[in-house]
């Protein structure tokens, strides 16, 4: 079985450790048409951390902004 590696941005946020706030924040992404390529979501601490993997970063940051999600520095990471 052949996999494809590829190498992608993804950008981490902390967000409130409570029911629904992940969903509230893809849904926003998906109402400006961003792509994700994954993501992630996890326990830290006493909140969680999130993380997305766009197609377009430019995409992501900029429908970001717009409605005032604030994220984390780029990273570079593999996706398999």
């Amino acid at each position: 079985m052949a996999h494809t590696v590829r190498k992608v941005d993804y950008f981490s946020m902390d967000v409130p450790n409570r029911p629904g706030t992940a969903v509230r924040l893809l849904s926003t992404l998906k109402d400006a048409k961003v792509n994700l390529l994954a993501f992630t979501g996890f326990p830290h601490g006493r909140q969680s951390q999130i993380d997305f993997i766009p197609a377009n970063s430019t995409a992501l940051k900029a429908a970001a902004k717009r409605a005032g999600i604030t994220l984390n520095a780029r990273k570079t990471g593999f996706l398999v």
